[in-house]
């Protein structure tokens, strides 16, 4: 299942050599004053992978824009970032940095942008949070900051290791890969750590449950039966070839897991994947039908077809909610897919939030028709584990109730520009 290898993280040492010095998240927009405005924003989300030495922590921030409005590569200029001694901007100022971006950073073949930053162990502490804005220059004199948050914690210092793509020397970014992918596990300058323990799990999980549900479903306890266990040394490429959720290394809250899919996750790609994310908008007995049909391919056509009454309107549907349970696998996959969470869920039915705010361990989605019209907020909370810390649990309501149905009834109307 593994081989030893002398492998070269070239692409992976330019990265650090162009360090600056001393959840995944939606980013708000900020303009300096422009002569026009865009009708449409990008959606620009950052990710990050991390390792600790040296008494510094290492981070990579990959950012990408999930509507492709824009060339990221061309218009990106620099990130600047501050660290603050808690998550406003009236919270004590402990570090401020900036990293201009060169093509290096640059990922070649996928439009989006990789970037190494380098920051004091000292400062990686309970309640510390790092602010991060992305700068992009737009046509004439006009420019677009996106700003994204990370909340530090001490048990980051506690992860010696990158598993990086073998392929590119990369790291692997948002908390999932697939079972084609190979990776290798690496260390910087430190070939004579012990093993690394990855033990395998096969929790069983659910979809999301209806916001105003009155269950929630608990978080996956790390005393799960472990299926396999692995050890990795420095150097060792391995490719995970059984679905599941992979465990690196001791237990710790913390990003210690990886979610394992067949395919080409995050993407939908295969029919046995189509009909599970239909769930929030289908019957029992219309996902029965579904399963049973013997061509299921042409037995979820069918269904959208129902829905438009149109071929062009039935494509655009599926293009529309397919789209989303895509972006939800990149943003909130778990310890399950993206799709499968409280998050992943409303996304999908709703869309992309007018407004999100953070404060805390907790986020804050509003979604509004117009300044004149009501609004529905749905309010989540981190749930720690061993596994993720981008689990977050909706707090249900029965009063979701009306809004919810009335929601999807557009869908099964045929209404897109939800």
């Amino acid at each position: 299942m593994k081989q030893i290898c002398l492998f070269s993280c070239f692409f992976f040492m330019m990265l650090l050599s162009s360090c600056g010095g001393s959840n995944p998240s939606y980013a708000p927009v900020y303009r300096e004053p422009a002569a026009t405005t865009r009708p449409d924003q990008p959606e620009v989300v950052m990710h990050h992978a991390h390792y600790a030495a040296h008494d510094s922590l290492y981070l990579i921030f990959r950012f990408e824009d999930l509507k492709q409005l824009l060339d990221l590569q061309q218009s990106a200029t620099r990130i600047d970032f501050v660290i603050r001694a808690g998550n406003t901007e009236r919270d004590m100022l402990l570090l401020r940095d900036t990293v201009q971006i060169t093509a290096s950073h640059k990922v070649q073949g996928e439009g989006s942008l990789e970037v190494p930053v380098k920051i004091p162990a000292n400062h990686v502490t309970a309640g510390n949070s790092m602010q991060v804005r992305l700068w992009l220059k737009l046509a004439g004199q006009e420019r677009l900051g996106t700003s994204h948050r990370l909340y530090l914690n001490p048990e980051m210092l506690q992860k010696d290791y990158l598993m990086v793509r073998a392929n590119s020397g990369r790291p692997v970014f948002r908390g999932f890969a697939t079972t084609a992918d190979k990776l290798v596990l690496w260390r910087s300058n430190d070939t004579t750590a012990q093993p690394l323990p990855i033990r395998l799990f096969n929790p069983a999980f659910q979809p999301a449950l209806p916001p105003m549900s009155a269950k929630q479903e608990p978080a996956p306890a790390s005393q799960l039966p472990v299926a396999d266990t692995i050890r990795l040394q420095t150097g060792d490429t391995i490719r995970l070839q059984q679905e599941g959720l992979y465990l690196f290394g001791a237990d710790m809250p913390g990003q210690s897991g990886l979610l394992v899919q067949e395919g080409a996750y995050p993407l939908v790609t295969r029919v046995q994947d189509l009909i599970p994310p239909l769930i929030y908008l289908t019957t029992s007995a219309e996902r029965e039908t579904l399963y049973s049909a013997k061509n299921q391919k042409i037995a979820v056509d069918n269904f959208w077809m129902r829905v438009a009454k149109d071929k062009s309107l039935a494509r655009e549907l599926i293009r529309t909610y397919y789209t989303r349970v895509e972006n939800a696998n990149r943003l909130y996959t778990s310890y399950k897919p993206g799709w499968a969470t409280d998050r992943g869920m409303i996304y999908i039915v709703y869309g992309k939030p007018n407004n999100i705010s953070v404060s805390g361990d907790s986020e804050t989605w509003i979604y509004r028709e117009s300044e004149a019209t009501p609004y529905v907020k749905f309010v989540f909370t981190k749930k720690e584990n061993n596994f993720t810390e981008n689990h977050f649990e909706l707090i249900r309501n029965r009063e979701y109730e009306e809004h919810w149905y009335s929601t999807v009834a557009k869908w099964r109307a045929g209404i897109t520009n939800l």
